[in-house]
């Protein structure tokens, strides 16, 4: 028993190394908690009150901040403007890191050039962007205007028409680049050699590679970047705020506005949080439902 016991215990260098370990560990571990766990249960708890800033945390009003909530037209109005911006990303935005990626794999020369011409855009303030976008869009001088009459159209209020709006604050997504490119790009990569040739004896190239060999051994990466495309999306604030401030007539007011205004106009930090919260729990359930699809389709 002696010796199983000495077995058992670390030796000095065991032990130096799982300490060095837990001394690496613990700070990250800490600042996750202190800047992430915490603000949400913060959240939640102040939505539970009136809350008041000058002398926190005010009445207790239980789930009296939800109900009033739900009650609120504005706030449905700006779910249904988060998921249409979700929509819109989906449909305009998402893949086009990906078709960039798969025709950067396919060249040989230039290769790399064009690889740092996608990550460029990156080094690109938002701001910077929106004002560029936002003189495209202007209807008195703006190029897409001008483009539109050089074909015969008509000139378009493009930001303060409501049906366009979110269409104009998205569209500038296209332009594709960033870091996901190189995800995507490295990814594709690291597929063995020996499939593609393999691959390419059968008669399986071009598009046909691109969906039976390509996609499906990329596939977790995809996922991972659809998880957090829509995370994203649906937090969406910066963008609409600086493009429109929320307008035009609410038609661009995302959760993330409301909540912001909430906050900042309102000062209504109980209604605000509960507007937090019920984001988060979506958000959620969203994020697990698209898990446990990919899991069961890979199965």
């Amino acid at each position: 028993m002696e010796s199983v016991k000495k077995k058992r215990r670390l030796s000095p260098l065991a032990r130096r190394q799982r300490i060095s370990a837990w001394m690496f560990l613990v700070p990250g571990i800490i600042t996750t908690v202190w800047l992430r766990y915490y603000p949400m249960l913060k959240a939640f708890y102040m939505s539970l009150f009136n809350y008041d800033a000058v002398s926190p945390p005010g009445k207790f009003v239980g789930m009296k901040n939800y109900q009033a909530l739900f009650k609120t037209s504005f706030y449905w109005e700006a779910w249904g403007n988060t998921f249409a911006f979700l929509f819109l990303t989906l449909l305009m935005v998402f893949w086009i890191p990906l078709v960039q990626a798969i025709f950067l794999n396919e060249i040989n020369r230039g290769r790399k050039l064009f690889t740092t011409v996608y990550l460029i855009t990156t080094l690109i303030p938002m701001s910077v962007n929106v004002i560029v976008w936002k003189w495209i869009w202007d209807p008195d001088y703006g190029i897409a205007n001008q483009i539109f009459k050089f074909f015969g159209g008509d000139a378009q209020m493009w930001l303060s028409n409501p049906d366009l709006t979110k269409f104009c604050i998205v569209f500038p997504g296209i332009v594709g680049g960033g870091v996901n490119v190189l995800l995507y790009l490295t990814a594709i990569q690291g597929i063995s050699k020996d499939i593609y040739e393999a691959a390419a004896l059968d008669g399986c190239v071009g598009w046909r590679k691109v969906v039976h060999i390509i996609l499906p051994n990329i596939r977790f990466i995809v996922v991972i970047q659809l998880v957090l495309s829509c995370i994203t999306t649906m937090q969406i604030l910066d963008v609409p705020y600086q493009f429109t401030s929320g307008g035009p007539s609410g038609a661009s007011t995302s959760l993330g506005i409301f909540i912001y205004n909430s906050v900042y106009t309102d000062l209504n930090y109980g209604k605000s949080a509960a507007a937090s919260v019920t984001l988060f729990v979506v958000i959620a359930i969203l994020t697990v439902l698209q898990m446990k699809l990919d899991k069961s389709e890979a199965a």
